[in-house]
């Protein structure tokens, strides 16, 4: 069985809006990225079973520096 991830916009601490839950820990990573691509921003892929946060971008200020949302 492979596990489920959810990936959430925000910041996880106050403003953090669940956006999808996706299969496997690549997959959920590729579609954060994604998502931040497509609108900057800040996103984190969860772990419902550990409560950890397993990954986290934040794309919102390199799209307002250089007109690209670059993912670090």
């Amino acid at each position: 069985m492979i596990p489920t991830f959810d990936i959430f916009r925000g910041a996880p601490d106050k403003d953090a809006m669940w956006i999808e839950a996706v299969e496997g820990l690549g997959t959920a990573f590729d579609r954060m990225k994604e998502l931040a691509t497509e609108s900057p921003g800040p996103y984190f892929v969860f772990d419902t079973k550990s409560h950890n946060i397993l990954a986290f971008i934040n794309t919102a200020q390199t799209a307002k520096a250089d007109g690209k949302a670059n993912v670090a």
